[in-house]
């Protein structure tokens, strides 16, 4: 049963304008699902996971794109970036003969790494590239979406993906993560299934993906590498640290950092200064961008448990920016989020600039009855902030509620199940 994605529009409309559509993202986030179900009729598919055409690709670029001509939706991409040149002759000799050369090829790739590496210079201007996730809990529902990202929605205009609003079912959907092959509509991932999916899912990442990479020289490391930086997810990331704790070098481990980032599977935020070479400097901390996939690395399985965990609001706080990420990604919107940190250790967790003003969140686990005070706790280190030129938006005190409501007139709560 197809789900559709929040994504699909978006596409569309990209596919109308540009010759070249490429979509990347994690492995099993839905890609060829997706573009399978947007194509056309006549519209070729062709998988480089065929060994046979993979061969045809590598070897013979130009009679590969003879025998399989636009309009071409061409899958896995990544094994044969010696097509990029081929592509871009088609598209502009077709340009040139005054003939329509949107939506000609449609590519994806989950290897960002690798695929990314000549791309933007050889499609300069004649590609779209758009960064798949897993499935938000508003698709799984079919709750009916904002026309634009939780930052840029009026609070009054969110819906809620799910009436159920129990901490534990909320842990749940957390623990169930986002991939589409272990999650159905209405029905969370089960616990078995979900370890053993997560379990191979790495161990294929390893394996076909880091494998092969410059710079990983023994798996074992990495995969400790992996598990360590999971547990530090929403935190400060220390590279002595990690690096001590692995055997490696602090600059293999950021390294690791980058590859881990380039195949979607963490985010790193930095922290906000106004000079963007600080930004680019800084310590920044960590996010992974599949709830499930942290969960299962950092050994959580059971929601009642994980709720009343140490790590309960690491794992609160890793999701909900997970959604935000990807309720922008999927509307082709950019996501410049930052967090907010001073030298005595007052943080706000995110930060968001956009059209001149400047929107925060905080992520509270347990509000309780006390929740305009809890607002003005977290949000008041902005009082000694001049945030010129830019100006204050609104503050989002995202909690396990139950209804969306207005604290002051710039303040809401915002229960989790709204953000989508």
């Amino acid at each position: 049963m197809y789900v559709h994605r929040r994504i699909e529009p978006t596409i569309r409309t990209a596919a109308s304008v540009f010759p070249v559509v490429m979509v990347t993202g994690p492995r099993q986030a839905g890609k060829t699902t997706l573009l399978q179900y947007l194509r056309e009729p006549d519209r070729t598919f062709v998988s480089l996971d065929d060994l046979d055409m993979r061969l045809l690709a590598q070897e013979d670029p130009k009679l590969f794109l003879a025998r399989f001509p636009p309009p071409v939706l061409i899958d896995e991409f990544q094994y044969a970036p010696d097509l990029l040149p081929y592509i871009k002759i088609a598209v502009d000799e077709r340009a040139t003969r005054g003939r329509d050369a949107a939506g000609l090829f449609w590519l994806t790739g989950s290897q960002h790494f690798v695929l990314m590496k000549h791309v933007r210079e050889s499609l300069a201007g004649r590609v779209a590239i758009f960064s798949l996730l897993g499935m938000d809990p508003a698709e799984l529902t079919g709750t009916p979406a904002p026309a634009t990202s939780f930052f840029n929605t009026e609070p009054e205009n969110l819906l809620p993906w799910t009436e159920e609003t129990s901490p534990v079912h909320i842990f749940r959907t957390i623990l169930g993560g986002s991939m589409p092959g272990i999650l159905t509509p209405g029905n969370e991932a089960d616990t078995s299934i979900r370890r053993q999916f997560y379990s191979s899912y790495v161990q294929t990442y390893l394996e076909r993906d880091v494998a092969s990479l410059d710079g990983v020289r023994n798996l074992r490391e990495f995969e400790l590498f992996f598990r360590l930086l999971a547990g530090r997810a929403g935190q400060l990331v220390n590279y002595a640290g990690l690096a001590r704790e692995v055997g490696v070098s602090a600059m293999t481990i950021r390294a690791w950092t980058t590859i881990l980032e380039r195949s979607f599977h963490i985010l790193t935020v930095p922290p906000y200064y106004r000079s963007l070479s600080k930004r680019l400097v800084k310590t920044p901390k960590v996010y992974f961008l599949d709830s499930g996939l942290h969960a299962w690395l950092t050994g959580w399985h059971d929601p009642e448990t994980a709720l009343d965990g140490p790590m309960a609001g690491q794992l609160l706080e890793n999701w909900v920016v997970g959604l935000i990420v990807r309720s922008a990604w999927h509307r082709g919107e950019d996501t410049s989020i930052y967090f907010w940190r001073t030298s005595t250790g007052q943080e706000v967790d995110i930060w968001h600039e956009q059209a001149g003003r400047i929107a925060t969140a905080e992520v509270k686990l347990r509000a309780g009855g006390r929740i305009h005070e809890l607002a003005r706790e977290a949000f008041r280190p902005l009082a000694v902030i001049d945030p010129s030129p830019y100006k204050w938006g609104r503050k989002h005190l995202i909690t396990l509620g139950d209804r969306i409501l207005p604290l002051d007139h710039e303040t809401w709560q915002v229960p989790v199940q709204y953000i989508s």
